[in-house]
């Protein structure tokens, strides 16, 4: 059952605009997750915007592993929630949560896409030994994408809020040393 609702918000709190600010919202039951809130504030003169996916239900600790041997597993969707933490042990990338993190749906690709933007970035900013390192992983990136390279991507929750969903991901719940040293994170 889908209940949608729109919370009134008097003041934008970036910008201190009134009557401008919006927060909308829905919660929904999810398959693999029972009921979720999605909700997206926005502000129509600073255009601010931040959106959540929040699952109000309470779950094991899980962790998924996922073998990308092809270019269709691109496709392969991925549900982090703000909670969640990704791996890529060949690529040496962790995304861990932090106190913005925020939850999406995607995709494989589009999680490898995200980060070559924060690569793209580094090789920008950074000193030629670092420059190097990037470039390396954005074209081991670029060769995941095409199916000519293969790796291992993890996602790992400690309230089982993330979801690597596919028939070939492999699940099982996280131990409680585990749950402790993702929720002793700084």
């Amino acid at each position: 059952m889908k209940r949608e609702f729109v919370l009134p918000v008097e003041i934008c709190p970036i910008c201190g605009a009134k009557g401008s600010f919006q927060v909308f919202g829905r919660i929904d039951d999810i398959p693999y997750f029972g009921e979720t809130m999605e909700t997206l504030a926005t502000c129509s003169r600073c255009h601010f915007k931040h959106s959540e996916v929040t699952h109000l239900g309470e779950h094991e600790g899980s962790r998924y592993e996922f073998l990308i041997t092809s270019e269709e597993d691109m496709k392969v969707r991925v549900i982090r929630s703000s909670t969640g933490t990704i791996k890529i042990p060949g690529l040496g990338v962790t995304i861990s949560p932090g106190p913005g993190s925020q939850g999406y749906i995607t995709n494989v690709e589009g999680v490898l896409n995200r980060i070559k933007e924060v690569l793209t970035y580094a090789i920008e900013s950074s000193p030629p030994p670092k420059r190097r390192v990037a470039e390396k992983k954005l074209k081991k990136i670029e060769e995941m994408i095409q199916g000519r390279a293969r790796a291992k991507i993890i996602l790992m929750d400690p309230y089982g809020h993330s979801a690597i969903i596919d028939r070939r991901s492999k699940k099982r719940k996280l131990t409680k040393r585990e749950i402790k040293a993702l929720t002793s994170l700084p």
